[in-house]
């Protein structure tokens, strides 16, 4: 009690001192005692039990056996205590030196109780304990005392036949089977022969063992023997043992059967009992932990394929799998793990062990265990392939990385598909987000990346967990983006890569169908914005979907929405730690959007913006120059897609744009015909255009901002001025070249343009050497010669007429002759400029008074484009001038016939009255009708010496027909002109009538009154002899009548007078002409009078409704040389303005 109290303490932590072993002295002696004054005490075995068992736990082994074993075999052997410790002092003293004599018999008293061995050493065994009689015949302890003396025997490791006597003492148990220590025994017997080396007799005792436990626990319901697992453990150990005659030569080699073999083996161990898998298993597990992993497999196989519906076939076949793992053999180690998914509910196994519940919950944590051990190998092995691949390929071995990356794929597929059969089946398992994310890596790496956008999206919208949040949601953004690229890549889908254009007034960009996909990956990153705070954005990629987000909005024309996103990148990535290039690609984007949409406040303050903010867009980046050092820096054409240069560029060409459109409202103004508005505004504009050049004289824009300012000079009048623009755009422009042909193209037309208004307002200020010298070199320069441009060739067309026309205009005829020849052998020419070319050709002859040259060129002319009809004015221009030319030369005859061949020539022309044609054609009619019109200035009326009244009244009237006729054949004559509808040769053909009519009217008015009477009447007067008076009232009333006949003729030839004469002073008036017919009209108008006028008029108008009524005093003016008086009422019209 003393030592169990002390012990207790010590477990407890105390500080005791206690015993290296419990003294029982005190209880031996009592018991020894006991045994001395009564031995035949009814108890004496419980006695000899005690004592030994004292003894036993004192050390005092050997002495405790003896005790034992006069309980248990009292015929053989006896215990006397004093004579027991005589013996222990006598070998004490004898084993002083207990080294040198470690090996003598004596050193093992137990071998020699009662001074005889137990088995004599060196012979066979003979077994003592054979017909051992127990110290009583009701003795107590049997049992318990023989396993002891078994337990001392089997723990000599010294006595030849130790084994064999510890098997002796165990075999006495065994002879009762409900002994309750028959178990132990059992397990001890079988240990001892395996000890041995005696494996059959072992393998029978172990499985007797085993059998008992299941036999005793059908029994009694209650477990058999705790030590049935380590029987079936020896089991297996011992058929594992392949040497079992000891000989240090494995038991194959010498053609005895294998372990394998011998577990098959029915004389060795039953194979109809429920309980021989387990030795199969234990077989198969002591070759494993042996690390003969291909007998393990071979006998779990053997096992599965007799029993495949065991409990244990679930952790078998995983441990086949170990085994398979061990040897490396990795892919038959996944086939096998697949297996274990077979004993999953519903399965025949899991159907024939209903009553294992343990097992079954095993078997699907196996499966489960299994699944994931799959997914995370398979993963391992493909993120070491992958690993592979990425090495070879930067060591240059690209056939190799190929192979291996394709095998990190497989492997990466065989990982994704395990992870999602656990997450089918283990849907609320603890480690679904882990796997779930596993899962999504898998299949991204393995190129699912449909599959694997689903997965990630799952993870990163979890509710579970959040520590793959970043990584899954930025994944879902990477595997959408690579089924874009595949689907570019095959043509499914194009991505635009620029913005849709601006359309309608003002400009507007309607949005463009986004393909689906693109929505699906801007989602995704919009989502990654929205989730992932800028301090879990481990790869920083949230500016960069930003970016891009805005980038694609702005390429599909949602650019509301993508000017917000870009204001928001440029305003945190223009300066500072965080400045990048995307902010200026957002500042670039912003731009863009605001020039298409014609937006140029906000084009002005994005540029001024960049300047004011000190954009660098680089946290190392330098900001933009200021003043005279940008405008230098921008000056180098290398530096001109500088930010700084485009951003001054902007600037300078919102000025040059504004000075434009106030030279568009001048325009409009002046075609509005608000001329003072438009001046000032030309001139304002000029001012503005030139101070832009000023500023920047290397822009873009400076050259037509030049032309542009010169053109509004040329509008206020200033030619000087312009002249001096434009002479400026020659020294400026003109060295001025470019790559780029279109900008060369526009320079070109700019210069030459310079050119042509210098020389033309050189003409204009009559300085023709300077306008010949500069039209010269537009038509002589080869950099405008080789021009295709249509608006340069247009002003070397016309800078070679020019010269032409100048060189005439100066007389200098031969050069001229030149350039219209020139003309006329350019390529370039039309066919309009080539036929006045040629005409004036002859028309330089005709100025030369060169007349017979004029004929022949008239006549070429003439013979070229006798049957164009373009050239039909021309034509009959031509036919006029060799008129003069016959005219100038006095040949009246061929005079004559040229102009009939004018008037001839114009009706063949096609021209129209009116036209320039006309005038020709109605000069040369006027002409020939005026020929005759002399011959009648001398029309009179003759009296003659009638003999009567009536015969000279008949005179006067058949004199007056004749002569009306003849005024009328006249007149008739003038009627051709009026049909050409050229104002001045109407109005003198209307005159020319007029005064035919009044040269009829003065002939018939000055008709000779007949002083001397007719003979009839003087021979009646002579009869009568009536005085002088008498005579002198008859002679008044005769010529009264004469006069009232003449009277009645003359009027309305006078009307016809007046008619003509009104028709041409109105179209005089309406046409502002002032002629020697007009004034001859006007005058002799004014002869007759308003009332005469008036009447004629209206007799006029009652033959014609279209003759407009007369207005008192509508053809009154002031005689020749007078002013005319103004009443006091009228106010005289406004000078017109020029």
């Amino acid at each position: 009690q003393e030592y169990d109290r002390l012990q207790i303490l010590a477990d407890q932590g105390q500080e005791v001192d206690l015993p290296e072993q419990p003294d029982f002295t005190p209880t031996i002696e009592l018991y020894q005692r006991l045994l001395r004054q009564f031995p035949d005490y009814r108890r004496r075995d419980g006695v000899f039990y005690l004592i030994g068992y004292c003894l036993n736990e004192m050390g005092r082994v050997d002495e405790a056996l003896r005790a034992w074993l006069n309980l248990v075999c009292a015929n053989r052997f006896t215990y006397h205590p004093d004579q027991f410790a005589a013996e222990q002092a006598e070998d004490a003293a004898e084993n002083a030196d207990a080294d040198a004599e470690a090996d003598s018999p004596d050193a093992h008293p137990a071998a020699s109780l009662d001074a005889e061995p137990l088995v004599p050493e060196g012979g066979p065994f003979v077994n003592p304990y054979g017909e051992c009689e127990p110290v009583m015949e009701d003795a107590e302890f049997i049992s318990e005392t023989w396993f002891r003396v078994g337990e001392y025997h089997f723990d000599d490791y010294g006595s030849e036949h130790a084994l064999d006597l510890a098997i002796a003492a165990y075999n006495q148990i065994l002879e009762k089977p409900d002994d309750r220590n028959y178990n132990l025994a059992l397990y001890k017997v079988a240990w001892a022969y395996y000890r041995a080396s005696r494996y059959p007799e072992a393998i029978r005792h172990f499985a007797m063992l085993v059998q008992w436990s299941d036999d005793e626990q059908e029994r009694t319901g209650n477990a058999g023997s705790e030590l049935r697992p380590e029987a079936i453990q020896y089991l297996g150990i011992a058929f594992a043992y392949d040497d079992w005659n000891e000989n240090g030569l494995p038991d194959t080699v010498e053609g005895q059967p294998s372990g394998i073999q011998r577990v098959q083996d029915a004389t060795l161990v039953p194979q109809d009992r429920p309980w021989t898998p387990d030795v199969y298993f234990a077989l198969g597990q002591v070759y494993f932990d042996e690390a003969k992993y291909p007998e393990a497999i071979e006998v779990w196989r053997l096992a599965l394929s007799k029993w495949p519906n065991h409990r244990q076939a679930p952790e078998i076949t995983n441990q086949i799998r170990l085994a398979l793992e061990n040897q490396n053999q990795f892919e038959a180690a996944m086939t096998v793990q697949s297996e274990l998914a077979q004993f999953g509910e519903g399965s025949d196994w899991w159907n024939s062990n209903m009553e294992n519940p343990a097992e079954q919950r095993e078997a699907e944590q196996l499966a489960e265990n299994a699944l994931i051990a799959t997914a995370i190998q398979q993963h391992q092995f493909a993120q070491r392939e992958r690993r592979h691949c990425v090495e070879l390929i930067q060591a240059g071995a690209q056939e190799e990385a190929l192979a291996r990356c394709q095998q990190a794929q497989t492997f990466y597929g065989n990982a994704a598909d395990a992870y999602r059969r656990y997450l089918e089946r283990y849907p609320n398992s603890p480690n679904a987000y882990e796997l779930h994310y596993n899962l999504a890596d898998a299949l991204y790496w393995s190129e699912r990346y449909e599959e694997a956008a689903v997965e990630y999206a799952a993870v990163r919208d979890s509710n579970l967990d959040d520590i793959h949040l970043s990584e899954s949601a930025r994944r879902v953004v990477e595997s959408i983006e690579r089924i874009v690229e595949k689907a570019v890549e095959s043509g499914q889908l194009t991505i635009r890569e620029e913005a849709p254009e601006a359309q309608g007034t003002p400009p507007q960009v309607r949005p463009v169908a986004m393909p689906e996909l693109l929505q699906r990956l801007a989602q995704a990153r919009e989502l990654y914005i929205a989730r992932v705070p800028e301090e879990r954005d481990s790869e920083g990629v949230r500016a960069a979907y930003e970016y891009n987000n805005a980038l694609v909005l702005y390429w599909y024309g949602y650019w509301p929405q993508a000017k917000e996103r870009f204001e928001r990148i440029f305003e945190e990535r223009c300066a500072g730690p965080y400045a990048n290039q995307t902010g200026l690609v957002a500042w670039e984007n912003l731009r863009a959007m605001a020039i298409a949409l014609d937006q140029r406040d906000e084009i002005e303050r994005l540029a001024v913006t960049l300047n004011e903010r000190q954009c660098t867009f680089d946290p190392e980046g330098e900001p933009c120059p200021r003043g005279d050092e940008l405008e230098a820096f921008c000056g180098n054409s290398n530096n001109s897609n500088d930010r700084c240069c485009r951003a001054l560029g902007d600037i300078t060409a919102i000025e040059f744009q504004r000075a434009v459109e106030m030279f568009e409202e001048a325009e409009a103004a002046e075609a509005a015909g608000n001329s003072a508005q438009a001046q000032e505004l030309y001139l304002r504009s000029a001012v503005m255009l030139v101070n832009a050049v000023n500023q920047t004289p290397g822009h873009e824009q400076a050259p037509i901002a030049l032309e542009r300012a010169a053109t509004a000079l040329e509008a206020t009048q200033r030619f000087d001025s312009a002249r001096s623009l434009y002479q400026r755009i020659i020294d400026e422009v003109g060295p001025q070249t470019s790559d780029d042909p279109t900008r060369q193209q526009s320079l070109d037309r700019i210069v030459a343009n310079a050119y042509f208004r210098v020389a033309y307002n050189a003409n204009r200020g009559f300085e023709f050497e300077e306008a010949v010298s500069n039209y010269r070199t537009l038509v002589d320069s080869p950099r405008f010669a080789r021009s295709s441009d249509t608006t340069i060739q247009g002003f070397r067309r016309d800078a070679l007429v020019n010269t032409a026309v100048i060189m005439e205009r100066l007389q200098r005829y031969d050069e001229a002759l030149r350039y219209y020849r020139e003309i006329i052998d350019s390529s370039s020419a039309d066919a309009e400029l080539k036929r006045t070319s040629l005409y004036r050709i002859a028309e330089i002859a005709y100025n030369r008074n060169d007349n017979n040259t004029a004929i022949r060129d008239y006549r070429t002319f003439i013979d070229r484009y006798r049957n164009d009809r373009d050239a039909g004015e021309l034509v009959v221009q031509a036919y006029w001038r060799i008129a003069q030319v016959r005219q100038r030369m006095r040949q009246t005859r061929d005079y004559r016939a040229a102009l009939n061949d004018v008037v001839q020539a114009y009706g063949r022309s096609g021209q129209e009255p009116g036209s320039i044609a006309a005038e020709y054609a109605a000069n040369a009619a006027f002409i020939l009708a005026n020929e005759n019109i002399d011959e009648f200035e001398d029309f009179a009326i003759r009296a003659g010496n009638p003999r009567t009244l009536e015969v000279y009244i008949e005179s006067l009237k058949s004199q007056i027909d004749t002569g009306a006729t003849r005024a009328g054949e006249l007149a008739e004559g003038y009627n051709a002109v009026t049909g050409y509808r050229r104002p001045t040769w109407t109005i003198a053909a209307f005159v020319q009538q007029g005064r035919i009519y009044e040269l009829l009217a003065k002939g018939v008015l000055n008709a000779p009154i007949p002083f001397v009477l007719p003979a009839a009447v003087q021979q009646q007067l002579r009869g009568q002899r009536l005085n002088q008076e008498t005579r002198d009232e008859i002679q008044f009333q005769i010529e009264d009548a004469v006069r009232q006949v003449l009277d009645a003729k003359t009027r309305p030839i006078e009307c016809l007078a007046v008619a003509r004469y009104a028709l041409a002073a109105r179209a005089a008036r309406a046409g502002s002409l002032d002629t020697e017919y007009t004034r001859t009209a006007i005058d002799r108008l004014q002869a007759y009078g308003d009332e005469r006028i008036a009447e004629c008029i209206a007799e006029a108008q009652a033959q014609d409704a279209s003759f407009a009524a007369y207005s008192p005093g509508e053809f009154a003016r002031a005689p020749r040389g007078q002013t005319m008086t103004i009443e006091a009422d009228i106010t005289p019209p406004p000078l017109e303005a020029q």
